[in-house]
């Protein structure tokens, strides 16, 4: 099965987003010329471009694999007692990658998941993620660290229009199976929000 082509459509809404938000910033206006605003909007075109080929390359060529997600650990000295009381670990749900393994054994990879988070609503996320992988002894053990980047949306921020996320992401392999974990700091000094872990699983399908 031929898989379908994401970089036009991707470049296209990437290319609208890129003038809203020069419009937004008020960077159309800091240009004095015309030739400047061409500028900018054309070196922002070129990456998006490029960024756009790469993540079609990852999805033509990767393997599909198979998300499990399953666990969220809120830390207890950020949260009272009676917030983790009403809040859900059980991050229960499915997802789907494509997984892209280089030269020097790292990847990349595109994917979308959909758990239970917190509140116990439906939570999507679509990205991508880059990790740097170590396999010592050159054993079935392999270790990740990297990064991942995407979109989520959530009732509780924003009513759930989607957002963009950057987070860490660490690894652990045994063999073809990966356990993944990434973690969500927190960003204010109040206390029940942030320093959050959410672990998932990976497996190959086909």
């Amino acid at each position: 099965m031929t898989a379908p082509k994401l970089a036009p459509r991707l470049r296209a809404t990437l290319r609208a987003t890129l003038r809203a938000t020069l419009s937004a910033c008020g960077l159309v206006a800091a240009c004095a010329t015309t030739n400047c605003h061409a500028g900018i909007v054309a070196n922002g075109e070129n990456w998006l471009s490029r960024t756009g080929s790469h993540l079609q390359k990852v999805y033509d060529q990767g393997q599909t694999e198979i998300f499990l997600t399953g666990y969220t650990w809120h830390d207890p000295h950020t949260y009272t007692a009676a917030k983790l009381a009403v809040l859900n670990s059980h991050a229960w749900g499915l997802g789907a990658a494509r997984r892209l393994v280089d030269a020097d054994g790292s990847d990349e990879m595109v994917y979308a998941m959909m758990f239970s988070d917190s509140h116990r609503n439906a939570e999507p996320v679509v990205g991508y993620a880059k990790q740097w992988i170590w396999r010592p002894d050159g054993g079935p053990f392999s270790l990740g660290a990297g990064y991942t980047a995407g979109f989520t949306s959530r009732a509780d921020i924003l009513n759930n229009i989607p957002f963009p996320i950057a987070l860490p992401l660490f690894s652990l392999g045994i063999g073809p199976v990966r356990l993944y974990g990434t973690y969500l700091p927190r960003v204010t000094s109040k206390l029940n929000n942030g320093n959050v872990a959410f672990f998932f699983a990976s497996v190959p399908f086909g």
